[in-house]
């Protein structure tokens, strides 16, 4: 019989988290019995529903504590006999440890940069404990870049034995483009990003007032979108486009570069995605962005102007950028090349 591994996380829309997430279900699918707990049907609930044995859906899990629902989890876990429950997200790495553990059963977190840090303000340090307290009663926290480890050791306190690195990975999206620009040297950009924070739509934006030579498409969608679509109006910003939410996006091959401005970043599954598709990276010097460019792109200071001239570099030097994109991803970043990582990782813990 195959084991069975419960992956949790708290919102079901279209997202790097999420996209992550339905990877895993598909290249668990093969050795175990998958199930999903989140909020709501949704795009992660419906493009992953050919892989899955069972869902649960409560949409307690995105709300403050419920006790009720802790204990739904918990009786989910050992009426469906769960083997491992592996945790993405804040509150699902609350909810789902607390079960796991009450159920006797491991569990493992994902961190996806420490939201206890970058959104803890002036609880950061209580947060930090509840993490400590968390990573304790789980078996692994599995920290998705170096930077996440380095938070994780230094600042979070979580005892090294509990920490391990396994780096963000995609399934490529494959092209036939030639090496070089599409359009008469004019970049297109594209960036994916909801429109709220930590993500800096405003630097994006008024930074391409000052660009002619490259035109900013934005997919995606958020509670600032309407503010950005009449600032874009009333300022008349010719080449800014937004293009709402697109899900499962993934015609990167239509334009040239990528480009994502934050202030907090994990390792972003989007910037991976671009560069399995050979564009050249423009990312914020945050998180575990520095460990995605070599080569291939350009780190950037939060302002305009850094973000105006990283622009400049890529229109100077995009053929190498493209190369070392396409290079960087194969040696890294290949889901078909690292996938035995997880499959190993998850049987070691249940075993």
């Amino acid at each position: 019989m195959k084991h069975r591994i419960l992956f949790i996380i708290t919102k079901s829309e279209v997202g790097g988290a999420q996209k992550f997430v339905k990877e895993q279900i598909e290249i668990c699918a093969e050795n175990f019995e998958v199930y999903l707990c989140t909020n709501q049907e949704g795009w992660l609930s419906d493009s992953s529903n050919i892989f899955l044995r069972g869902t649960l859906i409560n949409n307690a899990i995105e709300g403050k504590t419920s006790v009720a629902f802790l204990f739904q989890l918990y009786r989910y876990i050992k009426q469906n006999k769960i083997n491992l429950v592996v945790t993405n997200s804040a509150n699902a790495g609350f909810y789902g440890r607390l079960a796991a553990f009450f159920a006797s059963v491991p569990s493992c977190y994902y961190s996806h940069g420490w939201s206890s840090i970058y959104n803890g303000k002036k609880i950061t340090f209580l947060l930090n404990f509840i993490e400590r307290i968390l990573a304790f009663i789980s078996h692994k926290v599995i920290c998705v870049s170096e930077n996440d480890y380095n938070t994780a050791l230094d600042k979070i306190k979580i005892h090294p034995k509990k920490l391990v690195v396994i780096k963000n990975a995609t399934f490529p999206i494959y092209t036939t483009r030639a090496l070089g620009l599409n359009n008469n040297n004019h970049l297109k950009i594209i960036a994916l990003a909801r429109f709220a924070n930590p993500k800096r739509i405003d630097l994006m934006v008024n930074a391409f007032k000052e660009i002619s030579f490259a035109t900013l498409y934005i997919a995606g969608s958020g509670p600032d979108l309407k503010i950005w679509q009449d600032y874009i109006q009333h300022n008349q910003i010719k080449n800014v486009m937004l293009l709402g939410e697109i899900k499962s996006f993934d015609a990167f091959y239509d334009y040239d570069a990528f480009m994502l401005i934050s202030d907090s970043e994990g390792l972003p599954i989007s910037a991976i995605e671009a560069m399995s598709a050979g564009l050249p990276l423009i990312l914020s010097n945050v998180g575990g962005c520095p460990e995605l460019i070599k080569n291939n792109g350009v780190l950037v200071d939060n302002n305009i102007a850094a973000i105006v001239n990283a622009v400049k570099n890529v229109s100077d030097n995009f053929i190498n950028y493209q190369s070392g994109s396409i290079a960087l991803y194969d040696a890294s970043f290949n889901m078909n090349l690292v996938k035995k990582n997880y499959i190993q990782t998850y049987q070691q813990i249940i075993n």
